[in-house]
């Protein structure tokens, strides 16, 4: 774990000098269904079985190119466990992109997607861009359809994705689709939460949806 001032505003500031952009974005969710696999997947490509889960807060750096430009991701991974959520709260703060995770294996999550929705609308930016994500597609215990997912995402008017940090399926999809849309969110200063493209399970498996 790690206190928010680890990072000062004024180191921020010096880092942001290096880069055309610095982005934070978060992953949310409930405790187990995968967040600190996925972060970690797409920052080391690597995958970590023996992690232990995350007390409070704690997040890792990666730096993308895009368009020409030069882009610095600050990734936070939050606690999803009940008595840390209220940490949580101040950590929406300034956080151009955020995941809501659940694990397809374990329908309390999705149906705890509610929970964290609320959260981000009550605490995040209105010009947050959100992305739904199913984590854990890899497994044959499934208990919250693809279907319900889509369904999901398009309700809030946001984008979906199923995931895999084991078998690394739609990891980079993901993370290339929220750094396009928050780009494209500081370009023009507005939300890009009608951004609808929508990714199924498969890594090659793309479609395109409006979702009104």
């Amino acid at each position: 774990m790690i206190s928010e001032s680890y990072y000062s505003e004024t180191k921020l500031i010096n880092e942001k000098r290096t880069h055309d952009h610095f982005f934070k974005l978060l992953l949310i969710g409930d405790s187990g269904v995968g967040k600190t696999c996925v972060l970690y997947r797409f920052s080391d490509e690597a995958f970590y079985s023996d992690f232990m889960p995350t007390i409070g807060i704690d997040f890792k750096i990666k730096t993308v190119e895009l368009y020409g430009k030069r882009i610095r991701l600050q990734l936070w991974d939050t606690s999803g466990q009940e008595k840390f959520r209220t940490i949580t709260h101040s950590y929406y703060r300034g956080a151009l992109g955020i995941f809501v995770v659940y694990d397809i294996t374990c329908r309390r999550s999705f149906d705890n997607l509610d929970f964290w929705v609320s959260n981000i609308k009550e605490h995040g930016s209105d010009s947050a861009v959100l992305c739904i994500v199913g984590n854990k597609c890899d497994a044959d215990t499934r208990q919250v359809t693809l279907e319900e997912g889509l369904k999901y995402a398009q309700r809030h008017n946001c984008n979906f994705f199923e995931t895999s940090a084991l078998t690394d399926i739609n990891i980079d999809q993901a993370f290339q689709y929220m750094t396009e849309a928050v780009l494209q969110t500081a370009s023009k200063g507005q939300t890009c939460r009608k951004d609808s493209r929508i990714v199924l399970s498969g890594p090659k498996k793309k479609q395109e949806c409006c979702s009104g």
